[in-house]
């Protein structure tokens, strides 16, 4: 078999590789250079802005739960003072001189005789001797 003939490039002096390979950096660094100025802006604002808006939102943060403390002070102060009202109501209500002009308006006296009653305990059920699981068919 006839092996194919490989076509060499002929080669470059290193003298060009070298100064191809500087214009290429120099290129590159200049193009980066054209960016260094607005990239240091941007991180000089970014540095002084996410500080600041830090500070901002934890300051949103504080008076939202400030708002939120005063409302729940002022309606636990109303719960109090309501109850308070209530309490007195209900002393008011179950007041003997109250109870007492009630029962005199109902035509309601003191018992003359009083009645004991006997009351009988409550009855116990027998205990049962069918089986357990069965008991309601084999009870008597």
């Amino acid at each position: 078999m006839i092996a194919p003939k490989v076509l060499q490039q002929p080669r470059q002096p290193r003298v060009a590789v070298r100064a191809r390979d500087a214009a290429r950096r120099r290129g590159r660094r200049t193009r980066l250079q054209g960016y260094a100025v607005p990239a240091r802006i941007a991180i000089t604002f970014a540095v002084v802005l996410v500080p600041v808006m830090i500070y901002v939102l934890l300051m949103g943060n504080l008076t939202a739960l400030n708002y939120s403390l005063a409302h729940v002070t002022q309606q636990k102060s109303a719960l109090v003072e309501e109850t308070m009202r209530l309490d007195d109501r209900i002393a008011q209500l179950q007041s003997r001189e109250r109870l007492a002009d009630l029962a005199a308006r109902l035509h309601m006296h003191d018992p003359q005789v009083y009645a004991v009653v006997d009351v009988p305990g409550p009855v116990l059920a027998p205990p049962s001797n069918g089986i357990a699981f069965l008991g309601a068919l084999f009870h008597r």
